[in-house]
């Protein structure tokens, strides 16, 4: 193949590149970054979580990572099993709000029917507004947040989950 094929595809490839930067860029304008804003809430399950700087996760190093999804949510559909894949490793703290998801006998059946086992806060049900207080207008959005309460990436659109393991990991450093 002659050299001009190869610039035009480089070229391609480039301006491609250029576009999706450019929407993730447009999607991710308004998450919030810096300082976490805690979490305390109660699970679907009933059981409660918090995400705040204690003393236990400073210790275990251990970076978290914070979903917002939807069950109606067609990109979510193809994140949530890289979430669960995380979750299911044990290495990292996993929490999700599910957004405009409907009660939570809906969502707890859309999780048993996909079987996913991370830890699910139904947004609807506590009254909260986590989505709009962390900015998470596009979903799925995804939050990583190291030991000291810092978000150290932010995320929206499909990902995947070596690519999330690995800004876990570096979170944890």
């Amino acid at each position: 193949m002659s050299a001009r094929f190869w610039l035009m595809t480089l070229r391609d490839v480039l301006l491609l590149a250029a576009v999706l930067f450019a929407i993730a860029s447009y999607l991710q304008r308004d998450m919030h970054t810096g300082s976490a804003f805690p979490i305390t809430s109660q699970l679907i399950d009933g059981s409660h979580v918090s995400l705040f700087n204690t003393r236990q996760q400073a210790d275990t190093n251990k970076a978290t990572l914070v979903y917002f999804w939807g069950t109606w949510c067609p990109i979510c559909k193809v994140t949530s099993p890289m979430v669960n894949s995380v979750a299911n490793t044990q290495d990292y703290r996993v929490i999700s709000v599910a957004v405009a998801s409907g009660s939570n006998a809906d969502i707890n059946t859309f999780m048993q029917h996909n079987d996913y086992q991370f830890a699910v806060i139904n947004q609807s049900t506590n009254g909260h507004h986590l989505s709009q207080q962390w900015g998470a207008t596009a979903l799925p959005s995804i939050y990583i947040i190291d030991n000291q309460n810092q978000i150290r990436f932010v995320t929206s659109g499909a990902t995947s989950s070596w690519g999330m393991s690995l800004r876990l990991w570096l979170a944890s450093l």
